[in-house]
């Protein structure tokens, strides 16, 4: 949505529209909405958000924008479809956004949230979800192997919404081909949301349980602080990786003759470990020793590297040198 154009903003505001649709029978006086439920949920989910705007916390907050998908499955689980949409939008709303235009990306997202954690807790309502997970007393305890197929079938409905979605914005704002928008949305995410669900669903029981909804924290705390803790890996892993890039682009650059190099030598490497048999977690390691074994370059000085003519004994030796530079 880099360039929010009017085909986009469209459809950003027909989104809006319909989560306002979806969300409205909540607010309608006799509704029997459980408000106090609803606000409890709404504030978790602002609190996981918020952290993200933070300065204090920065980019080391592993949840933007309505990315905390436990804590809304569970409100899927709790709560009835109108309901359970409006605790999606103010954690949206005020989540961290990273790209441009921020408000239509905030409005987007509080929207798609809206209708998909609506879908899914209609697909769990459907299936009688709501009466597997037990009372708040200890007369009513949850039916826990039937609980988990309207959860799981909740989990995908929330993961086919979602993915759907995505995929139609990417072809409203970023006008990719239609067959190419929908490409791997959905089986990248299946899993996760999944997994999710059966989070939701541990905590959903929880909150229903005979402790209330101070029990479910035991279920939101370490899944908030495991995210935290696998963001904080990929988030160096990445580091790691524009390094490497970063240094093999100086190479390429120094001496053009060469370039490409260095990445194919990480590939044939990698295909010969393989062969071997190595094990997976050397492969990687031996892919950027590849990428690599060139690097000394950047220690020898570009005219003896780019010369046309013999080099001379003295200039050999220097270039002979780049192993021990890298």
């Amino acid at each position: 949505m880099g360039a929010t154009h009017g085909a986009a903003r469209a459809y950003v505001l027909v989104a809006a529209a319909g989560a306002l649709l979806c969300v409205l029978p909540a607010l309608r006086t006799g509704a029997g909405t459980p408000w106090a439920t609803v606000g409890l949920l709404t504030a978790l989910y602002l609190a996981c958000e918020l952290p993200g705007r933070c300065p204090f916390f920065g980019s080391s907050v592993p949840i933007g924008a309505g990315s905390f998908f436990p804590l809304l499955l569970a409100a899927a689980f709790l709560l009835p479809p109108a309901a359970a949409g409006l605790v999606a939008i103010p954690g949206s709303l005020a989540g961290r956004v990273e790209n441009r235009p921020a408000a239509a990306r905030r409005v987007w997202r509080a929207a798609q949230l809206a209708v998909t954690v609506g879908a899914a807790s209609l697909v769990h309502g459907l299936l009688g979800g709501a009466a597997t997970l037990g009372g708040s007393g200890t007369d009513r305890l949850p039916d826990l192997p039937y609980a988990l197929l309207p959860a799981c079938a909740a989990a995908l409905a929330f993961s086919l919404v979602l993915a759907a979605l995505d995929g139609s914005i990417l072809v409203a704002a970023e006008r990719l081909p239609v067959r190419r928008a929908w490409d791997g949305l959905l089986s990248r995410s299946l899993g996760p949301h999944l997994v999710h669900g059966l989070a939701g669903l541990m905590m959903a029981v929880l909150w229903r349980g005979p402790y209330g909804p101070v029990s479910a924290l035991i279920v939101l705390l370490p899944m908030y602080i495991s995210c935290w803790v696998f963001a904080q890996y990929h988030r160096e892993h990445a580091a790691h990786r524009a390094t490497i890039r970063a240094l093999v682009q100086a190479v390429d650059i120094k001496d053009a003759y060469t370039r490409g190099h260095s990445e194919r030598v990480g590939q044939a490497s990698v295909l010969i470990a393989r062969e071997l048999g190595m094990e997976q977690g050397r492969l990687e390691v031996l892919r950027f020793a590849g990428i690599l074994h060139d690097v000394g370059k950047l220690g020898v000085p570009t005219r003896v590297l780019r010369k046309d003519g013999p080099l001379t004994p003295e200039e050999r030796r220097v270039i002979e040198l780049h192993p021990e530079y890298g």
